[in-house]
């Protein structure tokens, strides 16, 4: 399992893809703890998409096929970027979490979040876009089953505390991710 980090959805360069271990997945329901090192830390929101089957050069028309779910993901990141490198950001252990998966194209059609209790406007990826991304990422590796892309959202950064909660909840009122910060 790999997890690919869309940078920038628009140059669809080989640059723009950052890939991050299995280890700096931490699983729902676990634990993140604040890094004691390099100052504050701050969350980006991401758009998580599961793969399902194994492909490679998929065309946008059949990307569909290659993934069953998405969910709301966060990268954790030092705010002012620290002396980290960004290969050593890449594979720190558990900096990236998901909550639950649902369809690609009910989370696309979310147009507000509530994230820690904070109404937030954001443009979800539509299904197309999602499909682009995952015939774009299958260009230059093979996509295999549990694999996750990431697409970045176009949203602030949330500031991040110990012995807090980071939740993102739909303006329907549904918990879509809950981490509690140790």
């Amino acid at each position: 399992m790999k997890i690919i980090r869309i940078t920038d959805p628009s140059s669809r360069q080989m640059t723009d893809l950052d890939f991050h271990p299995d280890s700096a997945l931490l699983l729902p329901g676990r634990p993140m703890f604040y890094p004691d090192f390099a100052g504050d830390w701050h969350a980006r929101l991401y758009m998580a998409v599961h793969i399902n089957r194994l492909g490679k050069s998929i065309s946008d028309k059949f990307a569909s096929r290659y993934y069953d779910g998405a969910a709301p993901a966060i990268r954790i990141e030092p705010v002012a970027g620290g002396t980290m490198t960004p290969g050593v950001l890449s594979g720190m252990d558990s900096g990236f979490t998901h909550g639950a998966w649902i369809a690609v194209d009910e989370l696309a059609a979310m147009h507000r979040l509530v994230i820690n209790g904070n109404v937030i406007e954001v443009d979800m990826p539509d299904v197309n876009t999602v499909n682009r991304a995952v015939a774009w990422v299958s260009q230059y590796t093979t996509l295999r089953m549990g694999d996750i892309i990431l697409l970045p959202l176009d949203v602030p950064p949330v500031a991040l505390a110990p012995h807090t909660y980071f939740t993102v909840d739909s303006d329907a009122d549904r918990r879509l991710m809950e981490v509690k910060i140790v």
